[in-house]
Parts: C-alpha cells; sequence; structure tokens
C-alpha cells in the first residue's frame, strides 16, 4: 500500500461512514463494504486540473452543503446514543464524511461535463514505496515468533489484571465443579480441556489456598498458550513476507480477542489448537521441499478432535480435501488421518469408559432437527396420527409454545432429557424419517427455524453481543471477581472499547462471523480461479468447523466459530501472499 493509497482509503473509509450513518445501516451491512469499494475505486482515477478560482468555489461549496446535511441529519443519526461524546463524535464524522463523499461525487460530475474520460494516475503511485503491512525483513523468524508473543501478552495483560482471576460462565463453572469433585467428570465439555484446567489449578494449589488465585494459574496459561499461538500465525506470514504486521495488530489490539484469551472456555484453546494446525498446512504447501510432519500432524488433529465434538467432524471433513488437493503427500496424509482417528476412537472409547467419563448424549446433537419439528409443533402444523404418537413418545408438548425460543435450542434438548430421549437413540431409523416427512410438508418452516438458529454464522448483518462479558457466575465454590485494577477509566475505556465494534463501519465487520465465513468463502473462490489447489487446504479446516456449527449448533455464538476469526490473517495471506512476495530473510 501506497501512501496515495493510504489517503484514497482514510476519504473512502469516511465516505463510507458517512452513507452508513446516513442510511442507516449497521455497520456490520456488507454494503457497507461494498460503499467502501467504489468509493476508493473512484477515487483511483485522476480528477482534472482545474483553475485555481473553481477549486476554491468547490471547496467551499463542498463545505457549505457538508455542514448543511450533518445539521439536518444529525438528530436521526445520532439517535442510538446516550453519551455526549458519541453524539458530537456523530455530528464531526458526518460532516467530514459528507464532505468526502462530495469531494468525490463533484469530481466525478467535473469530468463528465468536460466530457473527458477519467485516467488512472500511476505515474505518481509508481513513484511511491509500497508498504505490505510487513515486518522489517532484517528479523529473523524466531524472533518475530517470540518478540511477537510478548508483545500480543502485553496488550492481553491489563484484561487479565482488571477481569482477574478470569472470566467464568455458567460451562466453566459446570467444569470446575467436576475439578473439585463436586460432580462426575464428563465429556460433555470435552474432558482433555477440564483436565487441562485441573493441572494448572492444581499446580496453583501448591503454591496458594485461595480458588480465586488457584486458577488465575489457568488463566496464565491460557493466555500464554494463545499468545504463542498467534506468535507462530505472525512468524509465519514474515516468513512468506506479507501481513505479519496486520496480523500482529489484529491479535493484540482488538479487544475481543484479549477477552477471550482471559476467559475460561474450551473454544478458545481450540482456536488456538486450529491455528497451529492451519500454520502446519500452511508451511508445507508454501515450501514444496517441506514433507509432512507427521509427529506434529497427528499430535494437533488428536488435539483438535478431542477439545470439541465438531472439531472431530471437521477432521474427517478435511483429510479427503487433503487427500484431493495435496498429491505429493497423499499416503502420507491417509497414514496420519486413519491414525488420528484411531486415537480419538480410543480415548474416547475405552480409556474415557476405564476412568468413568460419562459421553455427552445423543440429544446433545439434535439442536438443529429439535428445533426444526418443535418450529412445526409451534405454528401448529396439521399432523398424522403417527407422527403425533412418534412425538408424544419423546415429549410433553404441553408447554412447548411457551418453551420454545427460534435462537436458542436448550430448552427444546432439556425438554427432550425430560422426556424419553432413549426412545430417540433406539429408534434413530424411525424419527430420522419423522424428521424428514415433516421437512417435506413444511418445508417453509424447517428453513426459518434452521435460520433463526444458526443464519448469523453466514449472514453478518446479525446482532451479536461479543466481547461483552464480565467477572464469574455466581456460584458456592469461593470463585469470585476480584479485579486487580479498576476504577471509572478502566471501567469505561474497557466498555469504549468493545462498543468500538457497534460504531465503526469496515472495523464492525471483525466482529461478526458471517463476515469471516463469506470472507473464507471468497477466498477460496479466488484460490481455485488462481488454480492455487493447495492453499485451499489452509481454509478447510476452518470452513469445516463453520459447517457443522450449520448442522448442529445449539446457538449464534461467536465464540463457537472463533477458529475461523483466528486464522483469518492465514487464510488472506493464502491468497495474496504465498507465491506473490519473497520470503523475509
Amino acid at each position: 500500500m501506497t501512501r496515495t493509497s493510504m489517503k484514497k482509503s482514510l476519504i473512502a473509509y469516511m465516505a463510507c461512514f458517512a452513507a452508513m450513518l446516513l442510511l442507516g445501516m449497521t455497520v456490520k451491512n456488507p454494503l457497507t463494504v461494498v460503499i467502501f469499494g467504489i468509493c476508493f475505486w473512484l477515487l483511483g482515477y485522476a480528477f482534472f486540473p482545474v483553475k485555481r478560482s473553481v477549486r476554491i468555489a468547490l471547496l467551499l461549496a463542498d463545505a457549505a452543503v457538508s455542514a448543511t446535511i450533518a445539521i439536518a441529519t444529525y438528530k436521526e443519526a445520532s439517535k442510538g446514543f446516550s453519551s455526549g461524546l458519541f453524539k458530537a463524535l456523530t455530528l464531526v464524522i458526518l460532516y467530514v464524511g459528507i464532505a468526502c463523499l462530495l469531494h468525490i461525487l463533484f469530481g466525478v460530475i467535473y469530468g463528465l461535463c468536460l466530457n473527458r474520460h477519467f485516467a488512472r494516475n500511476d505515474e505518481r503511485k509508481a513513484k511511491e514505496k509500497a508498504f505490505y503491512f510487513s515486518l522489517p525483513e532484517n528479523l529473523s523468524e524466531k524472533a518475530v515468533f517470540f518478540g511477537g508473543s510478548v508483545i500480543i501478552f502485553i496488550c492481553w495483560l491489563p484484561y487479565f489484571l482488571y477481569e482477574y482471576p478470569g472470566i467464568m460462565t455458567a460451562d466453566s463453572i459446570v467444569q470446575y465443579e467436576q475439578i473439585i469433585g463436586a460432580s462426575a467428570y464428563s465429556n460433555h465439555h470435552p474432558a482433555v480441556h477440564t483436565l487441562c484446567i485441573s493441572l494448572f489449578y492444581h499446580i496453583g494449589k501448591i503454591f496458594t489456598s485461595d480458588p480465586n488465585s488457584a486458577i488465575s494459574f489457568y488463566t496464565i496459561a491460557q493466555m500464554i498458550f494463545m499468545a504463542l499461538c498467534c506468535g507462530r500465525v505472525v512468524s509465519v506470514l514474515h516468513r512468506i513476507g506479507k501481513g505479519a504486521l496486520a496480523a500482529l495488530v489484529f491479535y493484540a489490539m482488538v479487544p475481543f480477542n484479549a477477552v477471550f484469551a482471559v476467559t475460561i472456555w474450551k473454544d478458545v484453546p481450540f482456536a488456538g489448537i486450529v491455528m497451529l494446525f492451519c500454520c502446519l498446512v500452511y508451511s508445507v504447501i508454501s515450501e514444496e521441499k517441506v514433507r509432512l510432519p507427521y509427529v506434529r500432524f497427528v499430535i494437533l488433529g488428536t488435539l483438535l478432535c478431542l477439545f470439541r465434538t465438531n472439531g472431530f467432524i471437521a477432521f474427517i471433513l478435511f483429510i479427503p480435501f487433503a487427500l484431493l488437493f495435496m498429491e505429493r503427500a497423499r499416503r502420507e496424509l491417509l497414514c496420519c488421518g486413519i491414525l488420528v482417528i484411531g486415537i480419538v476412537m480410543l480415548i474416547k472409547g475405552p480409556v474415557m469408559s476405564g476412568f468413568n467419563i460419562v459421553q455427552a448424549d445423543f440429544t446433545e446433537s439434535l439442536s438443529v432437527p429439535l428445533q426444526q419439528v418443535a418450529r412445526v409443533l409451534v405454528n401448529d402444523r396439521a399432523l398424522t396420527e403417527k407422527e403425533t404418537e412418534e412425538i408424544n413418545a419423546v415429549i410433553d408438548t404441553t408447554y412447548i409454545h411457551e418453551l420454545y425460543a427460534p435462537d436458542f435450542a436448550d430448552n427444546m434438548k432439556e425438554l427432550v432429557r425430560a422426556g424419553h430421549p432413549d426412545v430417540i437413540e433406539n429408534n434413530k431409523g424411525e424419527y430420522l424419517g419423522l424428521w424428514f416427512s415433516l421437512f417435506i410438508k413444511y418445508p417453509g418452516d424447517y428453513i426459518s427455524a434452521w435460520y433463526d438458529l444458526v443464519g448469523g454464522y453466514i449472514y453478518p448483518d446479525v446482532s451479536l453481543r461479543v466481547g461483552d462479558i464480565d467477572g464469574i457466575m455466581s456460584n458456592d465454590y469461593g470463585l469470585v471477581f476480584t479485579p486487580r485494577i479498576g476504577g471509572k477509566i478502566i471501567v469505561k475505556g474497557k466498555e469504549i472499547l468493545i462498543k468500538l465494534g457497534s460504531f465503526l463501519p469496515l472495523y464492525g465487520m471483525l466482529w461478526s462471523i458471517g463476515a469471516y465465513t463469506w470472507g473464507a468463502v471468497f477466498i477460496v473462490l479466488l484460490l481455485l480461479i488462481k488454480k492455487k489447489r493447495e492453499q485451499v487446504l489452509v481454509v478447510i479446516m476452518p470452513l469445516a468447523i463453520v459447517v457443522t456449527l450449520l448442522i448442529a449448533a445449539p446457538v449464534l455464538d461467536f465464540r463457537y466459530g472463533y477458529a475461523l476469526v483466528m486464522t483469518m490473517p492465514l487464510i488472506v495471506s493464502s491468497c495474496f501472499g504465498i507465491g506473490d512476495g519473497s520470503p523475509a530473510k
């Protein structure tokens, strides 16, 4: 990116910002990207030289019209804000953004009035030194890895001190109960993750009897692990030659990464494992002489499968594509894939049974089908006598209208568990037939139920809370939110950083899981068009995880797709980095 490009980007961004406010669009609306692209494209053409008097007249007209429109639309554009600061900021942005829009518009109109063709100003661009969001080339890969990891960790540290000993939700408390023996171990939340928490918790107990201090040992360990995973991505991009600086800024400065780093969820280390797995694939395909690292592939593949149930399904989906696209390592991939699946089956079967670790029940995997059948019942559709009997054999439908929530499947799962879930498990074929017969009769209900539950994984403009959680859920085990830093400045600062995701266009797309999904799909298409078949493998694993969410997610939640978010710098570079730049030395 040249200086001219950066200037054009700023003008186009402010114009896009004003258009968003004037049209009442949200920051996650895909049209914001389109508007920015059009503005940037129009600015890529030189406006014709004009007399000084004409230029002054245009500037005065631009200033007057911008001020008039900004004042006239200010109240409507700022009605969603209660803060006086944000209202004032909205007025300033409206004025500057409208001025940028008019600058573009006047330039286009002036050129058309002169009946001349636009021509790109490439001469000036050629003289400028391009900036590729890269780190200095004289840095070694190891220096970038360790230095990047330390920088990221330091940027996350204030969040840890404020959220001390770590953010714990209902899922976290359930796992803590297993760790202290208040309940039996279960693989409903991955037992491997629970054991990791237990390991660092008991290490902490060696040094302190305070459960808060002890659990903080795990939070710190998770922060270090995730910082190292991010550092690994940055170092790989540095070796390729592009995007390392942008990735470093994304990991260190986007606030939801810091919030997730101190949140005790299985989804966070799972995302780190996916990052390392994709780095391994990226390294193999970017250097033709590098052979598949068998041991690392098997270890990462096994962890990927054990840290989330859908990780196992995603790995199985990945293997056929790997065999198809990576011709030079098909035998190794097949052997390693079979070995990973065998190890996982052994651990989830005999090993966990031997340690009395209970597996998640079959009902847990039925989120989408249950919501679809429930939607048919809630809409009071006509059923045959046989269909009614099959449904009543499993659940009591008396309160289904009150319990059904379109965007939350747990209510229906608990309704099944309170009834007779064994009937479904023992008659899978029969109930699959019931599900299919209702789909044929009421496809609209099925599609609506599916979209209401998981549509946000593929549609960007969906309201979704990201990174705004705090503290520890109320519990009886002495775990309490005890921040080490605080005060109005800290609290307000964190609040503003999180709210910027719902205020700034384009930046707000980073807070939309649907935007990442379409970004990944678009890059796959570009790679196929460019005939970079092997590079597609970098995208397959994160996309396979999204596919599993579309099939079985119980709710729309940003953290479920966090693996795709954290691998996006690699995904983007797979399209614009491999083979397009010289590796850093």
